[in-house]
């Protein structure tokens, strides 16, 4: 909900709260009621124009009514911006609001109405907390629980503001008298240089502001425990103050007041999230994602923040059903761990929202916080590690804070991004300095989100994953394998264990996220030399389309995890069609009995590489199938195979030795080149294996300069006249 609809919700329920006059009034006064009764519903469905008519009308019917007047004065308000652009109609809404009281004096809710409309005037903002300080005493003398509630809510946001003004402040050292968001945004080291040696800390800026803040809204809830804006507002201000178990306490207990509040629960689960509880973290954001209105809720879990422009564009203008499919697709594939309960990801960007909402929403300026410069930010990116306010450059903050802007410094060491933002004193407000707008437009492009955060958080290790496909025994059926190296030294590293449960998921999908094929089990590892992996194979039968696996393992000793995935394109083997399969990257095959003839991978004892690396006079062992060979006058097939094995990057020092053996040294075999090497042989395939014809060869890479090679079969059928190919991308590495 935006603009003046969104300010709207927020004043009406409090509009109506005291809209109502004793029976018995004059005809005057029940003719002003109702014109003010049309003037809110006007009001709640965004017609302003016609809701200020009305309420004009009202004050000319009952000029000695002062219901009229106040709500006039509230509406002009809650329609303006903050600023000097708009400073005639807040000095009409001044107006009315003072004529109410004059009819009513001392009533507090007009009283702190006036205060709101000077905090909306950059020369008159300090005049509220006066206004503010007087509604409070009248509140408390008519014993007015609620509106006692209110005064200090306000009044703890005025402290919280100046709060946020301070804290984080350094100074500038040295020959920097302030700091230059222009060297800032050219230079990552300008800014690097800052936090490192050109600024000191000032020790427990804004401390005070922060607890008299905490203090006002504790004060606030003590007096209604119902206000959401002062839940709301203590529990952003115990977050800021890492103070998140405080969090949960407090959250648990106001929802006794509060049971059904959205932003309460995100709060909360803002706060287990750091806790890292995140199953509990989801449990609360689940129901609290369910509460908000559709369109609150559309605007808060869009993706269109954390995509590229381009991309944000076409999101936006997918429909419901399209939305959702797409939303989760991405969350699938961003999930970090499927094998832990929760989608961490997800629960961290539902955490960036939240924090942007509590900590930067400001209904002075009708933005919700994951609107802002610095929402958007934190939602593409996550809270800075290192963040920085620097006092504006003139002193004179006390006679004029509309000439004052804070600088306010966000760096990512990691990444080396940086963006700064001014802004007002005390006012909950900041932009872009400079060309920091061109500059997020561009980190934007260059990476539109970040869950770099999450490593620390959740250690994930690479998977190396091998996929093999073959022709299926059914037509049109491909049969596919998985192979996996699990690093069982990197999970079991800084643990006094030489052997633990591993828990290792399979899981296969379509695009639209519908399961192909899921397999969960543990295991008993060994940690018995310092690089030690667990092989892991799946094998599935499976139909031409476009498919994503994803294959986890999770250590619960050492609390880290692996995970390798990829998109997954399987292509139809026609019978009769001349093909080859994948080629089979091992550490090892050979006959499961000696002597035996080959007739298919059962008749081999085959030790995949999932990784497809090897180290220097390592034996890379290769196998593949050969499908649909036409057959000469005898029934036999002849082939001619052609292996070539090219550098594609190298650490190179000599050039490529590779031996033969296995099949290979029982056919004459060519080989050339320095950084190619060429290998070449004819093979007669018998009657019973031709349509399905088996090889496999041993290399010797001896050595070879570590590096990334290319291994490229390509077989030619003599008699049909047909040529196939298949390639693999191995790396060969010193140790």
């Amino acid at each position: 909900m935006t603009g003046i609809r969104f300010l709207v919700a927020i004043v009406i329920p409090m509009i109506a709260a005291v809209s109502g006059v004793a029976s018995g009034q004059d005809q005057q006064i029940r003719k002003a009621d109702s014109l003010l009764a049309h003037a809110l519903d006007r009001a709640r469905s965004g017609d302003t124009a016609s809701a200020l008519k009305a309420l004009e009308r009202a004050t000319k019917v009952a000029p000695r009514y002062a219901q009229p007047y106040y709500h006039r004065g509230v509406l002009l308000s809650r329609s303006s911006v903050l600023g000097m652009s708009d400073i005639l109609r807040r000095r009409a809404a001044s107006g009315a609001i003072k004529d109410a009281l004059d009819l009513d004096p001392g009533n507090p809710r007009y009283l702190m109405e006036l205060g709101r409309i000077r905090l909306k005037t950059p020369f008159l903002r300090l005049d509220a907390e006066r206004l503010f300080r007087r509604a409070l005493s009248a509140a408390e003398k008519r014993g007015d629980p609620r509106v006692v509630a209110e005064v200090r809510w306000e009044l703890g946001q005025i402290h919280e503001r100046r709060y946020m003004t301070m804290a984080n402040r350094r100074m500038p050292l040295g020959s920097l008298s302030t700091f230059d968001p222009e060297r800032a945004v050219s230079d990552w080291h300008y800014t690097k240089d800052f936090f490192d040696q050109g600024s000191m800390v000032i020790e427990e800026a804004g401390e005070l502001n922060y607890r008299k803040a905490e203090d006002l809204y504790r004060s606030a809830l003590r007096a209604d425990s119902t206000h959401l804006g002062a839940a709301l507002g203590l529990l952003g201000l115990l977050y800021e103050g890492g103070r998140y178990e405080e969090v949960v306490a407090t959250g648990d207990a106001l929802r006794r007041g509060l049971p059904n509040e959205p932003r309460l629960l995100m709060a909360l689960g803002l706060a287990l999230h750091r806790l890292d509880r995140d199953s509990d973290a989801a449990r609360m954001f689940q129901p609290a994602l369910a509460l908000l209105l559709p369109e609150e809720r559309r605007e808060m879990l869009g993706l269109e923040t954390i995509l590229r422009r381009d991309a944000a564009k076409d999101y936006l203008m997918l429909g419901d059903s399209a939305r959702a499919e797409f939303d989760e697709l991405y969350w699938n594939i961003a999930d970090p761990l499927r094998l832990t309960p929760a989608n961490e990801a997800r629960i961290e960007f539902l955490s960036r929202v939240t924090y942007a909402d509590l900590r930067f929403t400001s209904p002075e300026f009708r933005t919700r916080g994951w609107r802002t410069d610095r929402g958007e930010i934190i939602i593409r990116y996550g809270q800075p590690p290192l963040i920085a306010t620097i006092a504006p450059e003139t002193q004179e903050i006390d006679n004029s804070e509309s000439m004052a802007r804070i600088t306010t410094i966000w760096y990512y060491p990691d990444t080396k991004l940086r963006f700064v933002f001014v802004g007002p004193p005390a006012m909950n407000y900041a932009r872009y300095a400079g060309d920091f707008q061109a500059y997020a437009a561009n980190a934007r492009y260059l990476d539109p989100v970040s869950f770099d955060n999450l490593r620390s958080r959740l250690p994930v290790d690479s998977i190396g994953v091998q996929v093999a496909r073959f022709r299926g025994d059914r037509t049109g059926i491909a049969d596919v394998s998985f192979f996996a190296d699990v690093p069982v030294a990197k999970l079991l590293a800084n643990t006094d264990v030489s052997q633990a449960t591993l828990e290792t998921g399979f899981f296969l999908s379509h695009p639209d996220r519908r399961p192909a094929a899921t397999a969960i089990d543990s295991a008993l590892v060994r940690l018995d030399r310092p690089d030690a992996v667990s092989e892991r194979s799946w094998h599935r039968a499976l139909s031409p389309g476009e498919y994503l696996y994803r294959i986890e393992a999770r250590q619960a000793v050492s609390g880290r995890s692996a995970r390798g995935m990829a998109p997954l394109k399987i292509e139809a083997f026609p019978a009769g069609a001349f093909l080859l399969s994948d080629i089979l990257v091992a550490r090892q095959i050979g006959l499961r009995e000696q002597g035996a003839k080959l007739r298919g991978r059962n008749d081999l004892l085959i030790k995949p590489s999932g990784t497809l690396a090897f180290v220097r006079n390592d034996t890379i062992h290769i196998y593949w199938e050969t499908y649909g060979l036409a057959a000469d006058s005898t029934g036999v097939g002849r082939a001619r195979v052609k292996l070539n094995l090219h550098v594609d990057k190298l650490q190179r020092t000599s050039g490529i030795d590779v031996v033969l053996g296995g099949i290979g040294d029982a056919f004459g075999l060519t080989a050339k080149g320095d950084d190619r090497v060429s290998l070449s042989y004819d093979r007669t395939i018998a009657p019973d294996v031709i349509d399905r014809a088996p090889d496999y060869i041993a290399l010797a890479i001896g050595d070879s300069p570590a590096g990334t090679y290319t291994l490229e079969i390509e077989v030619a059928d003599v008699v049909g006249g047909r040529t196939a190919r298949r390639q693999r991308i191995l790396t060969v590495r010193n140790r």
